[in-house]
Parts: structure tokens; C-alpha cells; sequence
């Protein structure tokens, strides 16, 4: 069992530690690619853009607060 800890110490230091070959920012930006779904809001479509505008032009009741 020690020896996993210690394999997997290892692992984790080569990956993120100070002798890393891999940079601090190449990190986030891995972890920018992960969370940027969640973060921007997707484009909306044309499709939803005509039905928005016919609903305000014609008056369907749905009001925005």
C-alpha cells in the first residue's frame, strides 16, 4: 500500500510540482477547456431569435422582469 502512496505521490509531484515539465498556465488553461461550457452561455439561434421577436412584436404574454 505505501508503495501505490508513493507511486502515486510521485506521479502527482511530476505533474504539478516546481520540476514539472508542464507550466502552471497550461493547467488552467486545461481546466478553462473543462469549465467553459458551464461558464458561456451558449449563442442563441436564429430560430430563437425570430420566435423572440415575433413574441414581442405580436404580443404573446410572455413579458421579461
Amino acid at each position: 500500500m505505501e508503495q501505490y502512496l508513493n507511486t502515486a505521490y510521485d506521479v502527482t509531484n511530476g505533474l504539478f510540482g516546481p520540476e514539472s515539465g508542464i507550466p502552471w498556465w497550461a493547467w488552467m488553461a486545461v481546466v478553462g477547456a473543462m469549465f467553459w461550457k458551464v461558464a458561456v452561455k451558449e449563442p442563441k439561434t436564429a430560430t430563437d431569435r425570430d420566435n423572440e421577436m415575433l413574441g414581442e412584436m405580436f404580443g404573446d404574454g410572455k413579458k421579461k422582469k
